[in-house]
């Protein structure tokens, strides 16, 4: 069984390593094509790996990616956020000012036209404040929203209920799209407008949608931006659950996006004359937790933590986990934040087998261990090279995968030993850290409040309110100084999305966490 499971790792390895070669000519990037410049009749084709329950995440109060992609298309926000320059810019909203701390006052472009022909005005903005409040209070998109009111003809205040000053950051998100009462009463109020969501401002507009078939969105010929050119007439949003089957119906042209794709998968097209490989990271590093809670075992000994952190391989983790399109990541932000500090050196990252015994053997282990791990199926080649790791060091590790609800159960109940999963920290949301926050414990933090203390709180809190981002990165630092001491977890790799796109397809740009921009797209 050893030699079978180095076997696999080592055949892992080496078309990781190979398609490390090709990255550079093979693989493209995502929001680097300029923008396009023509518009015509032809409908493009986009493939979801989900049909969405809702379309509308803000007045469901279930935001899922695939409505979020959508939202991002058929509304406007107002403000939008520049993935080339990483800058807040301006949206429905020209220029903004912080009154204080909580208070943010925006003036509206005029010319704006909704879907119903009416001009925007401040009170759609203030109703549908009133609907993030009233629908998604449990979410990101109500959470830190504490009231907003008209101020003269062509202004707003919005209040938060938080201090935060990259929340402009997360009002560029799909979900934050505004909408008018008229709009929303016309599509049959909130409850219907969800699956009906005729409103907005956006570059296209809902049309058609056809249950376990099809979503018609169509382009906004009369948007008030002269400078956007929409290339297709209509999107067409069809969902295929199976990624194989993504990728068979871009080789028959059936589908001119398959989004959402395995890079493992994606990465075997690399070289194939039909199809473009898009690969691109979007702000979010994985990170191997250790149980250190109530139902902790052998992981609630910060030696033993060590041990496995000094007998990981992290090259090859993250060779495996990117398909080799990335690298092991040596901090808690991604490399491209402005916030990025490389709290471990590559010295540090590499794998010392005899100081991981040393340290087994001092935690009374020296005659081996069991562990556990739990994820889902993508990881588990992941978790092969993990194992592997492992085994060298006398520890038996046991992989479990389980799909997303006993993923989250086990999460949240701290019944494990080990587990990989990553969060969001490409901004300074103030949803950020939620690890390690009480105030998230019920929906987001990983096995309950043994990951925080008062002062690593009162930290991030103070990372999150710091106007001055220079001290904001100190803050930062500190942090994972802290983190790094009490060995909390691991990074191990940046995340990834891939897709696959016809030859012809240019165009291919991301919003918020990654997601498609279904609005750019041209031949």
């Amino acid at each position: 069984m050893k030699k079978i499971v180095c076997l696999i790792l080592a055949v892992v390895m080496s078309l990781a390593m190979a398609f490390t070669a090709f990255a550079a000519e093979g693989v493209l990037d995502a929001n680097v094509d300029p923008a396009n410049t023509e518009v015509t009749d032809e409908q493009i084709n986009v493939c979801f790996s989900a049909e969405p329950a809702y379309l509308w995440g803000g007045g469901s109060g279930v935001v899922g990616n695939e409505e979020e992609i959508i939202m991002h298309a058929i509304t406007d926000r107002l403000v939008e956020f520049d993935r080339r320059t990483n800058e807040v810019v301006p949206g429905l909203a020209t220029e903004w000012e912080w009154l204080d701390a909580t208070h943010c006052k925006f003036t509206l472009r005029e010319g704006v036209t909704m879907t119903d022909g009416s001009p925007l005005v401040p009170e759609d903005v203030v109703y549908t404040v009133g609907i993030w409040m009233e629908y998604a209070a449990n979410s990101d998109i109500g959470r830190f929203v504490a009231g907003a009111e008209a101020d003269g003809d062509n202004a707003v205040i919005i209040e938060f209920n938080t201090v935060a000053p990259d929340l402009l950051a997360m009002l560029a998100w799909g979900g934050f799209g505004i909408v008018s009462k008229e709009e929303v009463e016309a599509a049959g109020g909130v409850e219907a407008a969800v699956k009906n969501p005729v409103f907005g401002s956006g570059k296209y507009k809902f049309k058609e949608w056809v249950s376990n078939q099809y979503i018609i969105l169509e382009r906004n010929d009369n948007y008030w931006n002269p400078d956007y050119k929409g290339y297709y007439k209509e999107i067409r949003l069809t969902f295929i659950n199976d990624p194989a089957s993504r990728a068979l119906a871009i080789m028959s042209g059936d589908v001119q996006v398959a989004y959402d794709m395995p890079i493992s998968m994606a990465t075997t097209y690399i070289g194939n004359e039909a199809v473009n490989v898009i690969a691109h990271t979007f702000g979010q590093n994985t990170r191997l937790w250790y149980n250190m809670g109530p139902n902790a075992g052998a992981t609630a000994d910060i030696r033993v933590r060590q041990a496995i952190d000094k007998a990981l391989d992290f090259n090859a983790i993250a060779m495996v986990g990117t398909s080799g399109m990335g690298q092991e990541v040596h901090g808690y932000f991604p490399i491209e934040s402005k916030y990025y500090n490389e709290t471990f050196t590559a010295e540090e990252r590499a794998q010392d087998i005899e100081g991981a015994k040393a340290l087994l053997a001092e935690a009374g282990y020296a005659d081996g261990l069991d562990l556990s791990i739990v994820g889902m199926q993508d990881q588990s080649p992941i978790f092969t090279v993990i194992q592997e790791n492992l085994r060298q060091v006398g520890i038996n590790l046991t992989i479990n995968i389980v799909d997303t609800p006993q993923f989250v159960e086990q999460a949240n109940g701290g019944t494990y030993d080990l587990i990989h999963v990553g969060d969001l920290a490409d901004a300074r949301y103030p949803a950020i850290m939620t690890f390690f926050r009480s105030m998230f414990i019920n929906t987001f933090c990983i096995g309950g409040s043994k990951w925080t203390t008062p002062e690593i709180e009162e930290g991030v809190q103070a990372f999150i309110e710091e106007s001055d981002e220079a001290k904001a990165k100190e803050i930062g630092k500190s942090l994972e100084e802290t983190w790094k001491a009490e060995m909390m977890f691991s990074n191990t790799y940046p995340e990834m999305h891939a897709a696959l796109t016809g030859k012809d397809i240019k165009g291919y740009n991301t919003s918020e966490r990654g997601f498609v921009d279904l609005t750019g797209f041209y031949k």
